[in-house]
């Protein structure tokens, strides 16, 4: 008979967690900031910030600050955000030069936002919880933070890409005379359920990490009524493979 025990529970992006990735960040995280190699979502921002000098931003999930100077300098305020207040402090430091950045230690995926929508968020790597409920309640935070009109500058994990990788790992396997079975069982991390494998989420550094196929954020952010402007793959400088990327997605609120 098929198993019918429910499924294991998701773990949280909890706060004990990222307390202790942001202590040791550099070499926990790939750092966006660091790794693009065409310097994609500087550019970004930049850009929007030169065409509205009056406009205001959020730093959705800002880690330890790597993108926080540029909008400090590209906007007339900035919220950062971010669930560890180690992040939170690293970011304070990082914008010691600039008076225009308020800082708030929050879960997306929980509590009250304490500022107005502003017209251009920025969320890199962010909405990548494997829980469905918590990633559910994060997305709609995010999206309602943006203003009618305003524009979301979004990078996520590319399912696409962590796919190419998987095909590539089994082919180099089977070329050094493993079995399909056993390039296919090596190939793969042994603790993916199902649930997992449906919803998209794979293994990074370790932790259960959700990655997004292309429609796949075509219809979500449609549904958050956001039109897309732009979709791009951010290639970077550290990858083993040339098809390893993540999606930069520049989209704007009806």
């Amino acid at each position: 008979m098929p198993d019918s025990s429910p499924a294991p529970e998701q773990p949280r992006m909890n706060r004990e967690l990222w307390e202790d990735v942001s202590a040791d960040y550099a070499n926990k995280v790939l750092s966006v900031f660091e790794n693009d190699r065409l310097g994609l979502v500087t550019q970004r921002i930049e850009a929007y910030g030169k065409a509205h000098p009056n406009a205001t931003a959020a730093d959705l999930g800002c880690g330890v600050g790597h993108f926080t100077p540029t909008l400090a300098k590209s906007f007339a305020s900035v919220e950062a955000c971010d669930l560890s207040s180690g992040g939170v402090e690293a970011t304070r430091l990082s914008c010691s030069d600039f008076q225009n950045v308020n800082y708030n230690r929050l879960d997306l995926s929980s509590d009250p936002m304490p500022f107005e929508p502003v017209d251009f968020a920025l969320c890199v790597n962010v909405l990548i919880m494997p829980s469905l409920d918590e990633r559910l309640r994060a997305w709609r935070c995010v999206t309602n933070q943006v203003a009618s009109g305003g524009t979301l500058l979004l990078v996520v994990p590319s399912l696409e890409s962590i796919q190419m990788d998987l095909i590539q790992r089994i082919d180099g396997l089977i070329d050094q005379g493993h079995s399909c079975e056993d390039a296919l069982e090596e190939g793969q991390s042994s603790r993916a359920t199902a649930a997992d494998l449906q919803q998209g989420v794979h293994r990074l550094d370790s932790l259960p990490t959700k990655h997004y196929f292309a429609d796949e954020l075509k219809y979500l952010l449609s549904e958050h009524e956001f039109d897309i402007e732009e979709m791009l793959k951010i290639q970077y400088s550290n990858s083993n493979h040339a098809d390893s990327w993540d999606w930069l997605v520049s989209a704007v609120r009806r």
